[in-house]
């Protein structure tokens, strides 16, 4: 009995110290100390006006007890206002630390896949009269996780450099087709799924040639068609649509997955933020890939919007360029 009363009194602890309801009790404190301000004020004033009677209206000026409440409550409405302002700092912090964890144990995830494949890779080659067929492909699987680990550690490096303000800009505009880049970054995400050819449509012009830097293009469509996948239930479609729209050269990535809500549309572009149904599902990822696509289509000089219908109704992310990156226009 009594171990439970102890239990009971420290989940009850627990809740009391909970930074809400320290903050609603600290607000409550100072609405009383503002009321007992006013109390005070009241009866003090009336002691101000015997004493003017007794001394004369030229020893204390009518207006002391006026002057004496207002500065009374500017001072204790600045400590309501410091206040508010520090526990939101504090909340702030404390998503950041929570949203750096998430990371952590993200990129530990995110690592430990490839490595043990490597390893067990490595492991296999070194068996005497191992058949060549099963060498190569053992070979071809070493080379795509070792690509999944340069991708991943590339965009650590990008994100931190974009999060500074820093882009390396060595690679100079060039033109190229998109649709062809399109392809290419398809072909990139097969780890994800070997189907992706069958799931995803481009509706894209043949023969649409755009001026840009064709490294910062793949990144943000890599990234877009990597969420599409995971974010989707396999087999299901994935459409690619390429459009000039209101002085814009628009590409917008469909998907018929898990979708979006309203305040998870407001948050999908900061770094490390990962919304619930990810982690609940356990779907792979750090949290930082829209948060480079964001970065890298303001550096092309373009912008980055989604939407969704809400929870299971999928979702859309549109980016759009300035239409100057067309090559031919016509």
């Amino acid at each position: 009995m009594i171990k439970i009363m102890f239990k009971s009194l420290l989940v009850w602890l627990k809740r009391l110290t909970d930074p809400i309801v320290v903050f609603i009790l600290l607000q409550v404190v100072w609405l009383a100390f503002v009321v007992l301000w006013v109390v005070w004020f009241v009866n003090q004033n009336e002691a101000f006006q015997q004493i003017s009677a007794i001394l004369g209206s030229s020893s204390i000026q009518s207006t002391t007890g006026i002057m004496t409440l207002v500065i009374g409550s500017i001072l204790l409405g600045m400590i309501l206002v410091g206040t508010v302002v520090l526990f939101i700092f504090t909340q702030v912090q404390g998503s950041l630390l929570r949203q750096q964890r998430s990371f952590v144990s993200s990129v530990t995830h995110e690592l430990r896949s490839p490595l043990a494949s490597l390893q067990l890779s490595f492991e296999t080659m070194q068996r005497e009269g191992l058949p060549e067929t099963v060498r190569v492909k053992l070979f071809n699987m070493v080379q795509k996780d070792i690509d999944r680990l340069t991708r991943l550690v590339d965009r650590i490096l990008l994100s931190a450099r974009l999060d500074r303000g820093i882009l390396d800009n060595r690679s100079q505009l060039e033109v190229f087709c998109l649709k062809d880049l399109i392809k290419k970054t398809i072909e990139e995400t097969r780890h994800l799924d070997t189907s992706v050819h069958e799931r995803i449509t481009i509706h894209c012009p043949d023969h649409l040639k755009v001026r840009s830097i064709p490294m910062g293009m793949s990144m943000i469509l890599g990234n877009l068609i990597e969420n599409a996948i995971k974010y989707s239930n396999p087999g299901t479609a994935i459409n690619i649509h390429v459009k000039r729209e209101d002085y814009e050269l628009r590409v917008a990535v469909e998907d018929q997955g898990f979708g979006l809500n309203s305040r998870d549309q407001r948050k999908v572009f900061k770094m490390f933020h990962r919304t619930p149904r990810a982690t609940r599902n356990a779907v792979p990822g750090t949290g930082l890939g829209l948060f480079i696509v964001k970065s890298m289509a303001k550096a092309l000089g373009g912008r980055i919007w989604v939407e969704s219908e809400g929870i299971g109704k999928g979702s859309t992310f549109l980016v759009g360029f300035p239409e100057q990156i067309i090559h031919n226009k016509d």
